[in-house]
């Protein structure tokens, strides 16, 4: 299959081409979607240059994981997914040696918790509410889930993450109030409160 206009062709069936080991047809998937996930991670990596590094990897694990996709999600919902295990796996490790200074403080929290110990008790309390919060977006279904992190953790507006995950700004409208609703319930019943 030649890809001369590569926007008249949908993802499925550009990821079904590279299930079918067409490195061309990764290539193009790589174009489309490279801008989206140096955004995601640069919402956490300071560094232009190694969030650039990063996305690479991401896309080579996109490579070699890719008949994981089966479809039932978006093409972006799985990259994304994806992009947050990578951020969350670089975290770790960094942790591990005593390297984080190029994570940006204000962002570290949506994808990873601190540890707990040696905290002054109304950090503590805060942490345990932030795990709550966890808690209760873990919950949702994914495609909510995702425009819940976008639009409060990430600070997107409606048009970004319309842009982002290529739906319309009424969908990301209508999704996010469908989030919230969920998220509020999971909350209530995580809480052990009930619905109010």
């Amino acid at each position: 299959m030649v890809y001369r206009k590569t926007t008249q062709f949908s993802d499925e069936l550009i990821v079904s081409q590279v299930q079918q080991g067409n490195e061309e047809a990764m290539r193009i998937l790589v174009e489309r979607h490279r801008p989206f996930v140096i955004t995601c991670i640069c919402q956490t990596v300071q560094d232009r240059y190694l969030a650039e590094d990063i996305a690479q990897e991401v896309f080579v694990k996109a490579y070699r994981h890719i008949h994981s996709f089966r479809g039932d999600s978006k093409f972006t919902t799985w990259l994304y997914r994806l992009t947050k295990n990578q951020m969350i796996d670089i975290l770790r490790k960094k942790r591990k040696e005593g390297r984080v200074e190029w994570l940006d403080p204000h962002h570290i929290a949506s994808f990873q918790l601190h540890d707990v110990a040696d905290m002054p008790e109304e950090r503590v309390m805060k942490k345990e509410k932030c795990e709550e919060v966890h808690q209760a977006l873990r919950a949702l279904p994914e495609k909510y889930r995702m425009v819940m992190e976008l639009y409060h953790m990430r600070q997107r507006t409606y048009a970004e993450i319309a842009q982002m995950l290529k739906m319309p700004v009424r969908t990301v409208e209508t999704r996010l109030y469908r989030a919230k609703m969920l998220f509020k319930r999971a909350w209530q019943e995580h809480a052990g409160l009930g619905a109010m």
